[in-house]
């Protein structure tokens, strides 16, 4: 996937799809790199707050405009690479599942990666890489039930995790949060609760959240532990 990426990353296509985005998104613009090679270099290596704040921009302007070129989806596929290996890691490669190995249960991740990204096209989110990874792991945790369940009992067609009061004895205490953070709805600060899900549930560390979101450690850790006594007050 990366030797196929370092070719088309820096074809004529390349700087033809960088070209069309920069043109209807000046964020994209404003970083006068040359292809899309030179914008996912730059996501990757952000080093201070400004850049990685820039970064989150450039993600969400890459999936709100990824139609005006077919290579911005696999740009912005290849820009959260690192957080997919994070999902993949907080999931356990797909154990218990019906996958032979990491590798594998990796290439069904990056298979529904594609899909969500494709799927969000023209879609707007101001937390877009949180927004992705979530999405992705809440997919591949559906599936693994799926998988699970079959072999173990019948489900009569239901989707256990969606269930209200059925709780699955592979439930984990992180699937038991991400309901709670969800429940909470709107009593959480939007962001607030988007990185305390990326991190205790997704399994993000406090410094890819900072890469990720544009923001300090010490911020996205404040934010997360606010969160945290949000949701603690309410239940106690």
């Amino acid at each position: 996937m990366t030797a196929e990426w370092r070719i088309r990353s820096r074809s004529p296509d390349s700087r033809q799809a960088l070209a069309k985005l920069a043109e209807c998104e000046e964020v994209v613009a404003a970083l006068g790199v040359a292809d899309l090679g030179e914008l996912v270099e730059f996501l990757r290596s952000c080093a201070t707050e400004a850049e990685r704040r820039r970064a989150a921009e450039v993600v969400q302007a890459m999936l709100r405009s990824q139609a005006v070129h077919p290579l911005v989806a696999r740009a912005v596929l290849q820009a959260i690479v690192p957080g997919l290996v994070s999902v993949a890691r907080r999931l356990r490669w797909g154990s218990g599942g019906d996958w032979d190995n990491a590798g594998a249960f990796l290439a069904d991740a990056l298979a529904t990666a594609w899909e969500v990204i494709n799927e969000w096209a023209g879609v707007d989110r101001d937390y877009a890489v949180l927004d992705l990874l979530s999405a992705i792991r809440c997919r591949l945790r559906r599936q693994m039930v799926r998988q699970r369940t079959g072999r173990e009992r019948m489900a009569f067609g239901l989707d256990l995790d969606h269930v209200p009061g059925v709780h699955s004895p592979n439930t984990t205490e992180a699937d038991e949060l991400a309901r709670a953070i969800e429940q909470m709805g709107d009593k959480l600060d939007p962001l607030d609760a988007a990185l305390l899900y990326a991190n205790r549930v997704l399994g993000l560390t406090v410094t890819e959240l900072a890469r990720m979101s544009g923001r300090t450690r010490r911020s996205v850790a404040g934010r997360r532990d606010r969160a945290v006594d949000e949701l603690l007050h309410v239940c106690a």
